[in-house]
């Protein structure tokens, strides 16, 4: 069996009754956080043009078109709910993969017209989770990251439809190679400051749909995509990790990893951010400068935003543009007392311009290894040395690290050299022990892990004083002590509730 075959057979024979309870409860809080950055997407003036120019092309239909009284067409309420979900970073991620715009929204509408359960939704869900997930681990060493891994949505959409829409294995794995043929390659200047960037997972997603659909008519698609020299792995990864894509399924469930963002931004702003949050915030107006010490994931995210955000001093940043940025959002923190979707409506951004400018002066972002290696140390339980070495191959991956470097040289400006950015993937003498010899996917890796970005903030006050936290596990995220994603969840869908309501289904 090629490797897409093996992946559409565990997906068609994947029952509810092999889900575990923990992973069941984690897809429930996935699908109220989705639903509810939908609903705090709403009020944005770029998510609203979307809408309407989904709302002018649509045609009626089953599914209801966020942010209207109408019914349209599955595919294009999927495209304006997706665009809602991503438009203010105000999502959910698993550990290699912001899979909830499709693994939720997918099943979700597509039931609106094939009537299937919640149970069945549930499924559909899961399936998408574990192999966007595992397809973006694949790609881990390659020319893109996060939610430039767009084209995971695709594949996840493929198979969650094909499931809801009841198609053999046979045809799962053709709708799977459908999805796979001409995926989605987002760009940073489309992600980092147009509209565009609310259609990073719309586009996609709906392609993944029509795979389905094709696949349901008997359209055949690459069935050896993943495993081809030249298929779909040669287009995304410098060093493919083959060992990511079928490993640990039904065993090791990526959906463990789940975490929910308690404030819209990207995900390696949150504990940075909890840390602020820690320490009052203060006023700004007592702030006399602020130093935020980071792992190499943090400053490699500012630095590629800082073009895109640095514009923003002249002219008011947008919500977009201050996503990525640690200076403005710790400049709209202090201004605001906090940061929720209500400072992002570009009213609120313009009419605190020249306050947040001036408070994002005074904000500097430092590396620290330390941090970087505490970073690394959590990563490295998914990562096993061995497993890396097995896959990759030793020169391979050596060559994939220098690639990467070289399409973000600012991951080490000032900080170091290609040993930093190995770094990431080495485990310490702990956790070491643990993945000794280990694959991918060990279930004994998933248990306990943690998302850790870990961050310390100093705020030095206008009195003199100087104050400190440090935050290692985001609120909401993985591994949090207290602050689970389910409780993040809850606190969500009250805040912004679903503009859905809890059944699409008419």
């Amino acid at each position: 069996m090629t490797t897409v075959e093996t992946l559409a057979s565990w997906a068609t024979r994947l029952s509810v009754a092999d889900v575990p309870p923990r992973v069941r409860e984690r897809c429930a809080a996935q699908r109220a956080s989705v639903l509810a950055a939908v609903g705090a997407s709403l009020d944005d003036e770029a998510t609203r043009r979307v809408i309407t120019a989904v709302s002018a092309w649509a045609g009626d239909g089953p599914a209801p078109l966020v942010g209207t009284s109408r019914r349209v067409g599955v595919e294009d309420a999927l495209f304006a709910a997706a665009a809602a979900s991503v438009a203010l970073d105000f999502d959910d991620y698993l550990c290699f993969a912001h899979t909830g715009h499709s693994a939720v929204l997918v099943p979700l509408l597509l039931a609106c017209e094939t009537a299937s359960t919640a149970d069945d939704q549930l499924v559909a869900q899961v399936i998408a989770n574990e192999i966007e997930a595992r397809l973006g681990g694949a790609c881990l060493i390659g020319p893109q990251n996060g939610q430039l891994w767009s084209f995971v949505h695709a594949a996840g959409g493929a198979l969650a439809a094909g499931r809801l829409l009841g198609l053999d294995e046979a045809r799962l794995a053709h709708a799977l190679a459908l999805s796979l043929y001409q995926p989605a390659r987002a760009t940073a200047p489309g992600f980092m400051a147009p509209d565009s960037k609310l259609l990073t997972a719309a586009e996609p997603a709906v392609a993944g749909v029509r795979a389905a659909r094709l696949a349901a008519s008997g359209v055949t698609g690459p069935l050896d995509a993943l495993d081809d020299v030249h298929g779909f792995l040669s287009a995304f990864a410098y060093a493919p990790l083959r060992g990511m894509l079928a490993g640990g399924l039904g065993e090791a469930w990526a959906t463990d990893t789940l975490c929910v963002k308690p404030h819209p931004g990207c995900a390696y702003l949150d504990t940075l951010l909890d840390a602020l949050v820690e320490l009052g915030p203060p006023p700004a107006r007592d702030v006399a400068s602020v130093t935020v010490d980071a792992s190499l994931l943090t400053c490699q995210m500012d630095a590629m935003s800082s073009a895109y955000a640095s514009g923003s001093q002249r002219a008011a940043p947008t919500p977009v543009t201050v996503t990525f940025s640690v200076p403005w959002n710790v400049a709209i923190l202090l201004v605001a007392g906090e940061l929720t979707p209500r400072q992002l409506r570009p009213t609120w951004l313009a009419e605190h311009h020249a306050e947040l400018r001036d408070v994002a002066g005074r904000v500097s972002l430092r590396h620290d290894w330390a941090l970087t290696r505490d970073a690394a140390a959590s990563f490295g339980r998914l990562l096993p040395p061995a497993a890396l070495r097995r896959d990759a191959g030793v020169r391979a991956l050596g060559r994939g690290l220098r690639s990467v470097r070289a399409d973000h040289p600012s991951i080490v400006s000032g900080a170091g050299d290609l040993r930093g950015i190995a770094a990431l993937v080495r485990p310490d003498a702990g956790t070491l022990a643990l993945v000794r010899g280990a694959h991918f996917w060990d279930p004994r890796a998933l248990d306990g892990f943690a998302m850790t970005f870990p961050a310390r903030v100093s705020v030095r006050l206008r009195d003199g004083r100087t104050t400190t936290a440090e935050c290692d596990v985001p609120r909401g995220g993985a591994g949090h002590p207290t602050d689970t994603p389910e409780s993040a969840a809850e606190r969500k869908l009250s805040a912004w509730p679903s503009p859905l309501g809890d059944v699409a289904v008419a």
